[in-house]
């Protein structure tokens, strides 16, 4: 019984060792087959990174090469894969060579700096960067165009109105420096982002400018200021054949001149009511015009009553030789008349030297025209109203007392105003100077600014010279007066509160005194 018992066990023990031995043998089979299923999977190997460079509206190539299946994604919307005529922000492909197709668009495009797009692929469980797109900041561009929209490259500049262009940038820009000669319509221009935007430029009317050929740059920038862009204006001056006369004097009409040649008066209403207004010239009338390099040609003209008909006779050639004309070359003219015994009329017509040339050949045709019913001859309209500068008659005037000061002041809206100067016949007064007789006293004007005052005695320095006193104290030094052609200006900063006088002197002698008040209005 127990001899069984130990077979029994015996061969129990070799069972279980038996089992024993086919399990360990499995695990290790299974063991070996998992280490060769590692052996034979596919290691990831990515394309080495690349960097494509590149700028808006470009379309590039990617090439490159994976082991295995992979998908491709963009970090930028502006950067996109193209793939059988469709965009998208990914892409996915197979093993081998490839070439990947890029298109780069203007989206956030930055002006200052490159913007990147990063591509990232993805291979199994594994992805890595393989490509940095760098698409180039955008250029500022800002082009000048004419009104047809033709590209131009120069800016023209009109003379009495606005020449216009057209400008357009892709951003935001003002005209900002220009030359203190250029006007600009609304005093500015603006422009936004892709839109053509309007400009109208001319001359200032100043004779300093108008008159000459001027150059110069109108400079435009973008809103920060960074960057500029120039371009040359051109203004080829005034028109040749147009000319502008530039006087205080409202109209060349109502003149009269003595037989002797010596005193000019103009006799004008005041507005709409009956009084009148006169203004005396001693020896010459002083004008001055506007025309291309002050190159003017007078033409003198004398009206006559022959057979009981008007006719109008011009120049030399018809007798006509007693006006002059004076001119410094500078655009200031002086008008002056030859002593006469008898009653006569002339007209003075200054004209630009090109219409001069064009129309000298007809002078007469070209300038007179006659009325077919009457036979009477007249100036044409166009050459009354554009260059005249005036009619006079010439005779004996009556013995009246001679004007001493022409005072002109803008008044608030900038008309030439001529001031009253009153003649003084206080004692007391007259007493501060027993040896002048034309002694005159005004009222400071209440509108802003200064006063001209022309002494009528001819060229400041040449044959008179001024001095300026407030309570018997000579003053000249602060300035207040600065003589200048025939005349002299005077300026008070602020109100003015206390009186002064000037004293117009020849030799260093005073011959008139103005004695200029407060306006206690």
């Amino acid at each position: 019984m127990r001899k069984l018992k130990q077979k029994n066990l015996v061969a129990l023990m070799r069972k279980f060792c038996l089992e024993g031995c086919f399990t360990a043998l499995f695990m290790a089979l299974c063991i070996s087959a998992c280490s060769d299923d590692d052996d034979d999977a596919v290691k990831a190997v990515f394309p080495e990174k690349q960097t494509v460079n590149c700028v808006y509206g470009d379309t590039k190539e990617l090439n490159f090469e994976t082991n295995a299946d992979w998908q491709l994604t963009s970090s930028a919307t502006w950067c996109r894969f193209v793939n059988d005529g469709h965009e998208d922000y990914s892409l996915s492909g197979t093993a081998g060579k490839q070439t990947v197709t890029l298109k780069i668009t203007d989206e956030a495009v930055a002006f200052d700096a490159p913007t990147v797009a990063r591509l990232t692929m993805m291979i199994g469980a594994e992805k890595a960067i393989i490509a940095d797109v760098v698409r180039d900041n955008k250029m500022r561009e800002l082009k000048i165009y004419d009104m047809e929209g033709n590209e131009i490259h120069e800016i023209e500049v009109g003379y009495n109105n606005y020449k216009p262009f057209q400008i357009k940038a892709n951003f935001r820009f003002a005209a900002t420096n220009r030359p203190e000669w250029l006007e600009i319509a609304g005093n500015t221009i603006v422009g936004t982002v892709n839109e053509m935007t309007k400009g109208e430029v001319k001359v200032i009317d100043s004779p300093q400018y108008a008159k000459y050929i001027q150059n110069g740059t109108l400079v435009f920038a973008d809103e920060d200021g960074g960057m500029s862009y120039s371009f040359p204006l051109v203004y080829k001056g005034m028109d040749p054949k147009s000319i502008k006369i530039v006087d205080s004097n409202p109209t060349p009409w109502n003149w009269e001149v003595s037989l002797d040649g010596k005193t000019f008066t103009q006799t004008s209403s005041s507005g709409t009511g009956t009084s009148t207004t006169t203004s005396t010239y001693n020896k010459f009338v002083p004008y001055t015009v506007q025309a291309l390099n002050d190159e003017v040609v007078p033409v003198y003209i004398q009206k006559v009553e022959e057979y009981g008909t008007v006719k109008m006779k011009i120049g030399e050639e018809d007798g006509v030789d007693w006006m002059r004309l004076e001119d410094d070359g500078q655009g200031n003219l002086r008008l002056k008349v030859d002593r006469s015994s008898e009653e006569r009329e002339g007209y003075v017509l200054v004209l630009p030297k090109a219409l001069y040339e064009e129309i000298k050949d007809e002078l007469w045709e070209n300038l007179i025209e006659m009325d077919m019913e009457t036979d009477e001859q007249d100036i044409k309209y166009t050459y009354q109203q554009s260059n005249l500068l005036i009619n006079f008659v010439q005779k004996e005037k009556k013995q009246e007392a001679a004007q001493a000061f022409k005072v002109t002041y803008f008044d608030s809206g900038w008309n030439t105003v001529e001031a009253t100067c009153t003649k003084v016949t206080d004692t007391d007064i007259a007493s501060l100077y027993p040896e002048v007789s034309d002694i005159y006293t005004m009222e400071w004007p209440s509108a802003q600014g200064g006063v001209t005052i022309d002494p009528l005695e001819g060229d400041y320095e040449t044959e008179w010279n001024f001095k300026v006193m407030r309570d018997g104290e000579d003053i000249t030094s602060e300035e207040i007066c600065e003589g200048n052609g025939t005349s002299l200006n005077a300026f008070i900063e602020g109100t003015l509160t206390e009186e002064f006088h000037i004293l117009i002197e020849k030799d260093d002698v005073t011959i008139k005194v103005l004695i200029i008040t407060p306006n206690y209005n």
